[in-house]
Formats: structure tokens, sequence, C-alpha cells
């Protein structure tokens, strides 16, 4: 069963796996080809979550950007004062 996280939560997951392959980068052997490849395919995965993370924020940023943008417009149709930061 799948449960919804946090993105904090998701976040500190995250980190500790990367806390966790470092430790184990630094007890590998190096000439264990496969051992090598398995951390490789764990950075990948966390590299891949991080990236969708990061989209998702962007989509939300441009949501917001759009929300501020039309709030504004009615204000300024409606003839509230609009404030300004």
């Amino acid at each position: 069963m799948i449960t919804a996280v946090s993105d904090e939560t998701h976040l500190e997951l995250l980190l500790s796996r990367l806390a966790r392959l470092k430790l184990l980068s630094q007890a590998v052997d190096r000439g264990d080809r496969g051992q090598l490849i398995a951390l490789l395919d764990e950075v990948e995965k966390i590299k891949r979550e991080l990236v969708r993370g990061r989209e998702r924020v962007a989509r939300e940023m441009a949501r917001a950007t759009t929300r501020t943008a039309a709030i504004t417009a009615y204000a300024r149709g409606a003839g509230a004062p609009v404030r300004r930061h």
C-alpha cells in the first residue's frame, strides 16, 4: 500500500538513503563491479526522485504566480486597493 508523505518527510528519507549509500560506498570492494553498479543504480534512483521533486516545485511556483496575477487583476477590476510587496 502506498501512502502519501509530506515533502519534508520524503526529503528526510532521501537524505537518510544518501547517508546510507555513503557508508556503503566506503565499505565496497573497489574491484566488485556488481556492488559498484548497485551503488550507482541507487544514486540514479535518488537523482530521479530529486528531479521529479524539483519539477513539481517548479509547477507549483508557476501555478502560484498565475494565481497571484489573477487575484491582482481581479482586485484591480473590483476597485480594491492593491498591496504591493
